[in-house]
């Protein structure tokens, strides 16, 4: 993916800033592993299901559109 593709992200805020439990804006429980600090797909983490996948720091899985997998805030 280009740089171009990530730019509509470098301006939203961090909502995956270490390991940990998150809350997607479906409500679901996701764990994440490995967390970035860069605009790429770097925080890597997986469902209570065990199914794989990578976000933004943003808490977004795809930068064009919001959807029901994107980490909305973190799991106090």
């Amino acid at each position: 993916m280009t740089s171009a593709y990530f730019a509509s992200l470098v301006s939203k805020p961090s909502v995956i800033v270490e390991p940990g439990n998150y809350i997607t804006r479906s409500g679901e429980v996701v764990t994440i592993n490995v967390a970035s600090t860069r605009h790429d797909l770097g925080c890597k983490g997986s469902y209570a299901n065990g199914t794989s996948e990578s976000w933004h720091k943003s808490g977004r899985i795809f930068a064009t559109s919001e959807t029901a997998n994107d980490i909305v805030i973190a799991l106090c």
